[in-house]
């Protein structure tokens, strides 16, 4: 008998499935330093929006209290206990906007759709947003520095200038009007193409499509100076990018990468790019979505997949920055955000679920118990959701191997090294490289500790689906011996 361990390595659904260094799937689970954690489940936080969201932002007012906004196609709502509220301004807005982008200016909220004049409103006293200037409309705003800037503008001028950024006067996020005194500005900066999103702080970080910026102050009479750091690349969809720390992931037409220290590196290259476009829905970029979890350490894409019943996402890949590991979740949402966590009540949680034993979420989860906490966000069926429920089914299928070398073998013991859960195990075996596999049945666990089989072949490989509370899945241990057939 021959002991054949099935290790838990980094998912490379790139990789031919024969002696793939890691494992070809990799489902509802968070890449760990040894092995994968589980995924928690959404759940429900708040009550319904008017309609669906197509942007959302968080920020904190002067006296530390936690602000929620999000946008739909006609009207800006602010999330507060649980329970959404219309706060646009005066008639709201078009129909005919495909997103809003966020920013924060001290307590100042400011948002803008591309359609409508951009958007603010003061967290400490504002009831309702108001237009913070008439001059132009633009599709991206960030805060750098003392400045709001935006990005691909239209105004009754020059009508809309995709590659255009333009900024306000210094200190002061309402004054839009061209002056050296002021130093209210703008810059075109053809090349590249449409300007999609920008970066705030020290510096603005611009992403074109087909180019990368960056803006430095340098104060007047030029206020910034513009640089094309990276060429031929860009941001594939305007909602595809995160940034943390200075680190901005993105998106491009061929695969991820993370930009840092003046290069885009690539991280999905020879993991997990051919397999998120053999996935994607590509025509419905404009629904991908991404957002930062601070707590597991991994920036998430949203996106709708070819399996998708809409056009909405169905489907979440993730990576984390600190083990260089993918995984992905089969999860429905409308988008997700990076936000904030508000302290609830629990006469909040009473009006969102029937009872506490009800609750799929524990009550010392930071979701609901540590206000300032910068979560994930989950708009889906106008409802914000978190990721703090009990664990998705998590599904993990190892690489595919021989037992025995040049010939065939028989597996007749599976032991999972799964912490908790309850665990089914499934053989898949063929017998030639161009055979299609052929699974077994999913088979449950002996109260020894292994899953009793037999399974025939040249190959093999194993895939194990865990339910319930687990905390770890490190691999499974088969074992095989040879069956003098070759």
């Amino acid at each position: 008998m021959i002991t054949v361990v099935y290790e838990a390595g980094e998912w490379l659904p790139d990789l031919p499935d024969f002696a793939n260094p890691g494992v070809t799937q990799a489902e509802n689970v968070f890449p760990a330093a040894q092995g994968y954690r589980p995924w928690p489940a959404p759940f429900v936080l708040s009550g319904a929006m008017t309609a669906t969201a197509i942007g959302a932002g968080a920020g904190t007012s002067t006296d530390e209290d936690e602000h929620v906004y999000a946008g739909t196609a006609t009207t800006l709502e602010r999330l507060a206990i649980g329970a959404w509220s219309d706060v646009s301004k005066v008639g709201g807005y078009t129909n005919t906007a495909t997103h809003w982008d966020f920013t924060t200016y001290g307590s100042i909220m400011i948002a803008t759709n591309g359609v409508d004049y951009p958007q603010f409103i003061d967290m400490d006293v504002g009831v309702k947003f108001a237009d913070a200037t008439t001059l132009f409309q633009a599709r991206t705003v960030a805060t750098v520095r003392d400045f709001v800037m935006f990005g691909n503008t239209t105004d009754a001028t020059d009508g809309h200038v995709a590659d255009r950024i333009r900024w306000s006067a210094l200190g002061n996020y309402t004054d839009y009007v061209i002056n050296a005194t002021t130093q209210a500005d703008f810059q075109d900066n053809p090349g590249g193409g449409s300007c999609q999103r920008i970066f705030g702080g020290e510096e603005a970080i611009i992403f074109f499509e087909r180019a990368i910026y960056k803006a430095t102050y340098v104060g007047s009479p030029v206020v910034f100076q513009f640089d094309e750091i990276v060429t031929g690349r860009g941001l594939y969809a305007k909602k595809a990018a995160a940034k943390i720390d200075s680190m901005v992931f993105f998106l491009d037409s061929d695969g991820f990468y993370v930009f840092e220290g003046n290069r885009a590196v690539p991280i999905g290259d020879e993991k997990v790019n051919r397999w998120f476009f053999d996935n994607l829905d590509g025509t419905s970029l404009k629904n991908i979505s991404c957002a930062i979890d601070h707590e597991n350490r991994v920036v998430m894409w949203a996106f709708p997949s070819i399996d998708t019943t809409s056009s909405k996402p169905d489907k979440i890949i993730a990576f984390n920055w600190t083990t260089r590991r993918w995984t992905y979740g089969v999860v429905d949402c409308d988008m997700i955000f990076t936000t904030l966590s508000s302290t609830f009540t629990l006469d909040a949680l009473d009006a969102l679920v029937t009872s506490l034993d009800a609750m799929n979420i524990s009550l010392d989860s930071r979701l609901i118990n540590a206000a300032g906490t910068i979560n994930v966000g989950v708009l889906n069926l106008h409802k914000l959701e978190g990721f703090g429920g009990a664990p998705l089914t998590a599904v993990m299928t190892f690489n595919e191997r021989q037992g025995v070398a040049g010939g065939r073998s028989l597996m007749t013991e599976a032991w999972p090294l799964v912490d908790g859960g309850t665990v089914k195990v499934e053989v898949g075996t063929r017998n030639r490289q161009q055979d299609p596999v052929v699974w077994g049945p999913a088979l449950s666990i002996n109260g020894v500790g292994f899953a009793p089989l037999r399974s025939e072949g040249r190959y093999h490989r194993v895939r194990l689906t865990v339910t319930g509370s687990f905390t770890n899945i490190q691999g499974v241990q088969t074992q095989v011996m040879g069956t003098g057939v070759r």
